[in-house]
């Protein structure tokens, strides 16, 4: 035991020993004389309102900023996307010199640079002349970039990987976005194509439901993701800047078309021609003369039609939404209220009680696995033309159940109700808002029942 100790003690005052000489060590290292790198030159991104690129093998770009953002100049005279001159600016303002080669060189050409491969000008506010980046070849090694200033006869690199950043074409500053629609403002849609014509608009609480050919509701995120591919579609090139015949691409009469009706009273139109390749299409906004193409994610969810729209679920819950619950069946009449109450942490958690036809303490979590039910059960088929209740069992229902939702910034969310009715041995069910009826899972629907039963 006492060798063990020893041969511990030994190892520590080693350790100690050796700490202290790294330390010593490295106290006497000369400060480091490694220089911050220099900027190529001072700017203020901010203050830009002109960007021009003149490659030597291709096109000239011309960006300028107006009040309403950035636009590509002649020849184009079309809108700019503002984050791709961003980016250039930001490449710009943080540039620094990797290494200078030489503070003048005998001959430009061995550094590709007596007839630059690219040159890239930055007007500022206020600045008499451009500031302007002239670019050569890449360094022997490939990771510097040969570069100068037109007004200095140094040669010096940059980074080799942002040669990438000034190598643009025209099209890569376009504004691809070829309707210009936020999700949030779209009212109405109307759609019609191969699939059918229909129509939805947007109710309280963002619940959107089919106006055309009949009424009944459609699925919140279904909808929701269908605006998505809507506000994210990005044109992939440009077909015609100003066409002024669109039979070439199919849209004298549009295979299919999507009007969105906007929050301010505007109408944006959508519409999709012929195809010029393997899941791309024509397309272009009808208040415009520029015909783009498009991928064709968008007809792909189009070609699915009205059906995968629907609300399939017999009504979408969240269960920290719903406030009061009044349900009856067989005649009797129940209600349950939800109060906020604090936890052992003091957090606000929802408590359940029974109101009616008595009082009664409820554990949250068995109202929630009843709510949790409603959700959980989906239409197996819909009846668009139903007939009288009595034919589904509606004309006394097995259970009504009514949802009462709180207030979302002092905004009464509404209630929300659901019939279910037996017929044999079928179950159906009904919505608010919907002229459909429901036929629906019967192991599922008496899960729902006996679960309302039991509270």
């Amino acid at each position: 035991m006492k060798g063990t100790f020893l041969k511990t003690g030994l190892a520590a005052l080693v350790l100690a020993g050796l700490g202290a000489y790294v330390y010593f060590v490295d106290s006497k290292k000369p400060a480091s004389d490694e220089k911050p790198k220099q900027k190529v030159f001072t700017l203020d991104k901010s203050k830009a309102k002109e960007i021009t690129l003149s490659p030597r093998d291709g096109e000239s770009i011309h960006l300028v900023k107006t009040s309403g953002g950035w636009r590509l100049g002649p020849p184009i005279l079309a809108a700019a996307d503002g984050s791709e001159a961003d980016a250039v600016l930001s490449t710009l303002e943080g540039l620094e010199i990797d290494e200078v080669v030489t503070e003048s060189a005998a001959n430009l050409a061995d550094f590709g640079l007596a007839a630059p491969k690219n040159e890239v000008s930055i007007l500022v506010e206020g600045a008499a002349a451009p500031l302007t980046l002239q670019l050569g070849e890449k360094a022997p090694g490939g990771s510097g970039l040969y570069a100068k200033l037109p007004a200095s006869p140094r040669i010096f690199t940059i980074a080799s990987w942002l040669e990438a950043s000034f190598a643009k074409k025209p099209f890569d500053f376009r504004d691809r976005d070829l309707l210009h629609v936020k999700r949030d403002d779209v009212r109405t849609i109307e759609i019609s194509g191969p699939e059918g014509s229909y129509a939805l608009v947007r109710g309280v609480g963002d619940e959107w439901s089919f106006s055309k050919p009949f009424s009944t509701r459609a699925g919140r995120w279904s909808v929701d993701s269908l605006l998505g591919t809507i506000e994210g579609l990005r044109m992939e090139s440009i077909a015609a800047d100003d066409a002024k015949d669109l039979k070439p691409f199919g849209l004298v009469k549009p295979a299919r078309t999507i009007a969105l009706g906007l929050a301010d009273g505007q109408t944006k139109r959508l519409e999709i021609g012929s195809s010029p390749a393997d899941k791309k299409f024509h397309a272009r906004d009808a208040a415009g003369s520029l015909v783009a193409v498009i991928p064709g994610a968008i007809v792909d969810d189009l070609a699915k039609g009205m059906s995968e729209l629907r609300a399939k679920r017999l009504l979408d819950v969240a269960t920290y939404d719903v406030d009061a619950v009044d349900a009856e069946a067989e005649g009797v009449k129940r209600s349950w209220a939800s109060s906020s109450v604090k936890n052992d942490n003091d957090i606000a958690v929802p408590k359940w009680r029974r109101t009616a036809p008595d009082a009664k303490e409820l554990e949250t979590s068995v109202m929630q696995d009843a709510l949790f039910k409603i959700g959980a059960i989906e239409a197996t088929e819909f009846i668009d033309d139903p007939k009288g209740l009595e034919v589904y069992g509606l004309d006394k229902p097995a259970l009504r159940l009514t949802l009462r939702f709180g207030k979302d910034k002092d905004k009464d969310k509404g209630t929300a109700w659901v019939e279910i009715g037996k017929k044999d041995a079928a179950v159906y069910a009904r919505r608010p808002e919907d002229a459909a009826i429901l036929k629906i899972d019967p192991v599922k629907a008496e899960e729902l029942i006996q679960a309302f039963a039991k509270l």
